[in-house]
């Protein structure tokens, strides 16, 4: 089978109003600033965060350019919007803030989410203009280090932005953990498994995905009573710059983590078991529809995919996979046929 390659980067969405700028911080903004001795201000985006009111009311964190470390975890009940300066804010190529973070098992971090850079453990939650990497490098085991994990509770919903940078060298780039999220026009690289999850539905739109080494972009860990999708459309799957020299004709879309996925790839491309002798591929649906370029014109599907007509393929718009995105998508960020089938 051939597939393709792709890095891990997330960029995350900028609202219309502000224009292809977002270089000034709205009314009433929490700033972060390198080295700043303001009262009022922050050098430190996890401390930001951790200052924001204990309460329902809507916060916005406004970053200037710099490079910040360490682990940020947004927790808090009422709405949050990070934004960091831009002067383009619908190309994640001109973003200047990047949130760094060293952290994997192989450094007893406990858990998967527990290395993840930016940790968004809350709902309403929106990120623009932000590259966000776990620079742990590559282990041989215990190499899980995650950019980007995002959850809220069983019972809510966790709402992402979109317009993000995410990347990492190695597993478990993007934590789709639980609830709804959305990530439009972003930069997501990774080398195997890089987004992965099991409880959440997450629709990817416009994006460019990279991949750094041989393996699969996604793993669902979806079992039989669980609610997790992942829809992908209009999206760029492409090598990493610095990808490792094995990659060409060694990645694949996705594999089974779990015993049950429901994956939709619109206009994208192919497909593996779990492990041989561990397949997993009794009760999932990788479906297609479309799909084009060199990595994919003359693959051999596996037997367990299933191709889409386009009546198929018009079901599984963004509306249909998250019904109240109007609410809370940045509508700047969408393709103009989003909601109206493919």
């Amino acid at each position: 089978m051939r597939a393709f390659i792709l890095p891990v980067l997330l960029a995350i969405c900028i609202t219309s109003s502000w224009g292809r700028q977002c270089t000034e911080p709205p009314p009433g903004a929490v700033i972060v600033k390198p080295n700043t001795n303001v009262a009022g201000e922050f050098s430190n985006l996890g401390e930001a965060v951790n200052a924001l009111p204990a309460d329902n009311t809507s916060q916005v964190v406004f970053v200037y350019p710099g490079t910040y470390v360490g682990q940020v975890n947004v927790s808090r009940a009422g709405p949050v919007t990070i934004m960091g300066y831009t002067k383009n804010t619908l190309d994640f190529t001109h973003n200047t803030v990047t949130l760094v973070h060293n952290a994997s098992l192989a450094t007893g971090a406990g858990s998967d989410d527990l290395t993840g850079t930016l940790r968004v453990l809350s709902n309403n939650v929106s990120l623009y203009n932000l590259d966000v990497r776990n620079d742990f490098g590559v282990a041989f085991s215990n190499g899980q280090a995650i950019a980007l994990s995002t959850r809220g509770t069983a019972s809510a919903c966790m709402r992402a932005g979109c317009f993000l940078f995410i990347s990492d060298d190695t597993q478990d780039t993007l934590y789709t953990n639980v609830g709804n999220h959305v990530y439009l026009k972003s930069y997501i690289e990774g080398a195997v498994d890089f987004i992965f999850g099991r409880h959440s539905i997450a629709y990817f739109e416009g994006n460019t995905i990279a991949s750094k080494g041989a393996g699969c972009i996604t793993a669902s860990g979806r079992q039989l009573n669980d609610t997790g999708i992942y829809v992908f459309n209009e999206n760029k799957i492409i090598a990493a710059t610095d990808a490792f020299p094995n990659v060409t004709g060694n990645v694949f879309l996705g594999r089974p983590w779990g015993g049950l996925i429901f994956f939709l790839q619109l206009n994208k491309t192919i497909w593996s078991i779990w492990n041989p002798g561990d397949e997993r591929t009794d009760f999932i649906l990788f479906a297609e529809y479309n799909s084009f370029g060199p990595g994919v014109a003359h693959a051999h599907r596996a037997n367990f995919s299933t191709g889409l007509t386009h009546e198929e393929a018009a079901q599984y718009t963004l509306a249909s996979a998250v019904p109240d995105y109007a609410e809370w998508v940045d509508g700047a960020y969408l393709l103009p046929d989003v909601g109206g089938g493919l």
